[in-house]
């Protein structure tokens, strides 16, 4: 019921139309960016893709819709145990695919810093709400678990926006899952990213 209750509240938000926006058109308030992630090494790789494409209600208020998938590859990801003879213990590798889409909406609260704290810092503070939706084998978690299974998120926090031209910009942001449990794709941390929008 939450879910459902935020995923309204965040459509409706996204509809309400801006009383004072600036005079762009359609073409120019469309964004498009992501983030790319890459873990690599002899035992593990773990690679995520993550594109979006976005809006910007106003000059300050954004929402966007992107789509997410990750390919993960633990060499000893499971530890086989031979309760007759330990010698025959053995790790076996585990290689899955994840995938969804996600829905999220950020808000510039501070335009330029420079105007707060004039040392020539030059970048934005938002907040950051979103939706996401992933799906997962259920055995990421259970070694002889069968089928997949969706996991909602609801993610909230903020970050750091700093320009890189007339439309580009380099986000690092900070989310915390309000709805994580022990079998959660993000584990109970926070989640950084650093997303570029273009």
């Amino acid at each position: 019921m939450k879910i459902r209750f935020c995923i309204f509240v965040f459509c409706a938000l996204t509809a309400i139309p801006s009383f004072a926006q600036d005079n762009f058109s359609f073409r120019d308030r469309l964004f498009f960016g992501g983030n790319f992630g890459l873990v690599a090494s002899s035992s593990f790789t773990d690679i995520e893709i993550s594109p979006h494409v976005g809006y910007y209600i106003t000059s300050r208020w954004s929402a966007a819709i992107g789509i997410t998938y990750e390919y993960y590859n633990h060499r000893y990801r499971w530890l086989i145990v031979d309760p007759i003879n330990p010698n025959n213990n053995r790790y076996e590798r585990y290689e899955t695919h994840i995938w969804g889409g996600r829905l999220f909406t950020n808000y510039v609260i501070v335009n330029n810093m420079n105007d707060l704290i004039p040392l020539g810092f030059n970048f934005r503070i938002f907040a950051h709400a979103e939706y996401e939706a992933l799906s997962y084998k259920k055995d990421f978690f259970t070694y002889d678990a069968q089928g997949r299974q969706l996991q909602h998120s609801f993610l909230v926090g903020g970050g750091l926006r700093f320009p890189m031209g007339r439309r580009s910009s380099m986000n690092l942001t900070v989310l915390w899952n309000l709805n994580s449990t022990l079998n959660s794709v993000y584990g109970s941390g926070p989640i950084f990213r650093i997303v570029y929008n273009f």
